[in-house]
């Protein structure tokens, strides 16, 4: 039988999650933090499903935004049945976005609240099985996305 997940396991998955995505890390890395076949990724511009759906999303993000800093600000933890786990994640999101030919950047700020579905991998490792975007609120002067 697998070990439960406890806070600290996504509060560790959550924490590194957005390291990654900070400094644009290789697919790869992020590739090994998702389950593949079960994985669906609901963000406001659409659902993106298993590695593949993944991959072409973030190959998209990591050309548009610069700059970008994520800060969680909360991960709570329902540990559900069957080894499925219901965590809650909120993270502040604050990016730069460039449309050509405009002169000037603009700054985007939000914080999202996600809903993510986690289990342990054959090795035990936490993984992602689906990533919900449930709100995004937008800071004081932020551009909208």
């Amino acid at each position: 039988m697998t070990e439960p997940l406890t806070q600290a396991d996504v509060q560790h998955l959550a924490d590194v999650w957005y390291q990654k995505l900070d400094v644009h890390a290789p697919t790869e890395e992020l590739l090994a933090m998702l389950a593949d076949d079960e994985l669906e990724m609901r963000f406001p511009e659409g659902t993106m499903r298993g590695h593949a759906g993944f991959s072409d999303w973030y190959h998209g993000v990591i050309r548009l935004f610069f700059d970008e800093t994520h800060t969680v600000t909360r991960v709570g933890l329902d540990p559900g049945s069957n080894g499925l786990a219901t965590v809650k994640v909120v993270v502040n999101w604050q990016a730069k976005v460039w449309d050509p030919p405009a002169p000037n950047s603009k700054w985007l700020g939000f914080d999202a609240f996600q809903t993510w579905q986690v289990r342990r991998d054959p090795n035990g490792q936490p993984v992602i099985v689906s990533y919900t975007v449930d709100e995004l609120k937008p800071m004081p002067g932020s551009a909208a996305l």
